[in-house]
């Protein structure tokens, strides 16, 4: 059983390598290319690929700055008053107490009473029911 193991390489190793294997596969395919008259003026020369090369500092992804923002005086007085009228609305709670505030609608108060007081007015449906039954019953 055979192990092998490769050595650690650095980035700037692996461009190198890249870029020489690069050249060396361009070089291969010259000397693989037939060979051209010179006579024919349509003939280009190939050129070299050229590989760019990038900083590695535009490699990494920009992440916005983050901006620290220094606590000003004015921006803290009114932290505490917000602190301290939250703290109040508190306190006026608490002091209620358990009491439960109901609140109720004048005019569903008065059709309430009204309905009460005066006699209850039947529909025509149940009129004609009411009807029905007494005939029924006197069957």
């Amino acid at each position: 059983m055979t192990t092998t193991c490769h050595a650690q390489v650095s980035d700037d190793d692996k461009h190198r390598l890249r870029q020489d294997s690069l050249r060396n596969d361009y070089e291969e395919w010259l000397r693989n290319e037939p060979q051209k008259s010179s006579s024919d003026s349509l003939t280009v020369a190939p050129m070299m690929p050229q590989m760019p090369i990038v900083p590695p500092s535009e490699l990494k992804p920009k992440h916005p700055e983050v901006s620290i923002n220094i606590m000003t005086p004015a921006f803290k007085t009114e932290m505490q008053l917000a602190y301290q009228s939250h703290w109040l609305e508190e306190q006026r709670k608490e002091q209620q107490g358990g009491a439960m505030m109901i609140g109720v609608n004048p005019l569903s108060l008065i059709g309430y009473v009204l309905s009460k007081i005066l006699p209850h007015r039947k529909s025509k449906k149940e009129r004609e029911r009411e009807k029905l039954k007494q005939i029924l019953d006197n069957y």
